[in-house]
């Protein structure tokens, strides 16, 4: 069937605020006074598409679990204040082709994200009004591959294709028994996927061929 809509991830995807999230999380860890481990950008790139639990115990192993929920607490507050003060930069012509989508396609994002920070996209770049709808994990507590059946439910969608850039992505798509198109210029690597674009102008020529 022809897609009638558009899931999309969110970092990786259409933006890169990687630059926000190292600086939120490296204050956050400096008023737990953590003071022998930082946060890189190349890390935060691994972070991507991981909820905090996953992030936790894959990175923090100095962390005692019964530390996590200080610490997310703590990241939660430096990331709410460094997204609306700082943001993240769009993909090349990500607005413009969004835009254009939109006059096709209902558009929905779904991201492991925190509450609030798809809120500051969306504000930041004027896209309010181009998305239909949208979830994350931090208002459900839910893994995406939930958070994506709720969106097809509430807005009875019949054809859905997702679109993300790590293999996170792909599974919850998978999951979903929908089509996956990878977000090749973003953080993660998909090597089984059918479809991939490597900018978003590529986006509309590839959700062509897909039966």
């Amino acid at each position: 069937m022809k897609a009638d809509s558009l899931i999309f991830d969110l970092d990786g995807t259409l933006w890169d605020a990687s630059a926000s999230c190292v600086m939120a999380w490296n204050k956050a860890l400096e008023k737990k006074g953590i003071k022998d481990f930082r946060i890189t950008e190349q890390l935060a790139f691994s972070f991507a598409g991981k909820l905090l639990d996953e992030i936790f115990t894959q990175y923090f192993t100095f962390l005692p679990p019964d530390q996590y929920n200080d610490m997310a607490m703590a990241y939660a507050e430096q990331e709410a204040f460094h997204m609306k003060n700082y943001g993240g930069h769009l993909y090349p012509n990500a607005k413009e082709e969004l835009i254009l989508l939109a006059k096709t396609y209902p558009l929905f994002i779904v991201s492991n994200c925190l509450a609030g920070y798809i809120e500051n996209f969306l504000h930041q770049h004027g896209l309010e009004s181009v998305f239909t709808d949208f979830e994350c994990s931090g208002l459900t507590g839910k893994p995406k591959a939930e958070n994506i059946a709720m969106i097809i439910s509430r807005n009875q969608l019949e054809s859905p294709v997702y679109i993300g850039d790590t293999l996170g992505d792909f599974e919850a798509a998978k999951q979903n028994r929908m089509p996956f198109i990878h977000a090749a210029y973003g953080f993660g690597k998909v090597s089984e996927n059918k479809y991939k674009i490597n900018n978003l102008k590529q986006l509309e020529n590839v959700l062509k061929t897909i039966i």
